[in-house]
């Protein structure tokens, strides 16, 4: 099997790098760090300690087949990403979003119309080191669903190829329920961690974040109700503080992307919450708060 990564940024090269010791990879990433894999290989440190030669570009068009693409591109950058990787790549391809946010199967099945899609939401704490260089924080478990076009089987092909190279994956019914149990987790950590250049942890150390924390939760989980989500677990605020807690040296994805001065995911996650709230008559005043003051630090990016 052929598989592209398109969106090669820390968790992107860290999912192809484990799968390329047993099938055929290729990274697309943006230049400075395509170039250092290209010179010195893939490294990656922490938890997973390697380092790893496979086929990396910066342009999707450089690729000749893929049989599944892995999408791990910001999700403001999914329909451009979509409309490029269908124009260079086998009509049959499989499209895997690995991506945060809540509104990315409509961008691209907009695009993709019916092909076969599969989202998944992954807890593994990646970090981007530098060029070349990926730091794994910590170990997670990804979980994976079938939207459309894509049969049983199809699906325990990837999710026994995820599980063959030690990253640990299972299937779900409810992958609705799992992108909203991840928006929430991301929602309530990430912009706070964004905005305080705090490590996950810290949160929790200090009691009127982890009350803004509980605050962001709470308003998610009621507007998630409304959306009629089945949510999968009972209990998301304090699965959010069991998250903060066991990646509390982690930098989030969020705060990561505030210090390379690079936009950030804020209207994927906290503002389809106000979006979502809005249309159901909820009020989300905190998350409101959070989606103003992360842009208004993008506006000097």
């Amino acid at each position: 099997m052929n598989i592209t990564i398109l969106g090669a940024g820390a968790l992107g090269s860290f999912i192809g790098g484990m799968l390329s010791t047993k099938w055929a990879i290729t990274l697309v990433g943006r230049k400075a760090h395509i170039d250092a894999i290209k010179k010195n290989g893939l490294k990656i440190t922490g938890k997973t300690n390697l380092t790893l030669k496979l086929d990396a570009v910066e342009d999707i068009q450089d690729v000749k087949s893929s049989d599944l693409i892995i999408l791990t591109v910001k999700s403001y950058d999914t329909k451009k990403a979509v409309k490029e990787a269908l124009s260079a790549v086998g009509k049959d391809a499989i499209i895997l979003s690995l991506q945060n946010g809540l509104n990315n199967v409509e961008k691209i099945i907009d695009i993709a119309g019916s092909r076969g899609l599969i989202c998944g939401v992954t807890s593994h704490g990646i970090t981007f080191a530098n060029n070349g260089h990926i730091h794994h924080a910590g170990v997670g478990e990804t979980i994976i669903g079938a939207v459309q076009g894509v049969n049983d089987e199809e699906l325990q092909e990837i999710c026994d190829m995820f599980n063959a190279v030690g990253i640990e994956t299972k299937k779900t019914d409810n992958i609705r329920g799992e992108i909203w149990a991840k928006v929430i987790v991301n929602a309530g950590i990430n912009p706070l961690t964004a905005l305080t250049h705090l490590q996950n942890g810290a949160l929790l150390e200090i009691p009127e974040l982890e009350a803004l924390l509980e605050g962001v939760c709470r308003e998610a989980i009621e507007v998630a109700n409304a959306c009629n989500v089945q949510l999968p677990c009972s209990d998301l605020i304090e699965k959010t503080k069991e998250v903060a807690r066991s990646t509390k040296k982690n930098k989030s994805s969020m705060l990561q992307d505030i210090e390379r001065r690079r936009k950030t995911e804020i209207e994927s996650i906290n503002g389809e919450i106000v979006r979502l709230g809005k249309k159901h008559n909820i009020e989300t005043p905190i998350n409101r708060v959070l989606v103003a003051l992360v842009k208004s630090i993008e506006t000097d990016i």
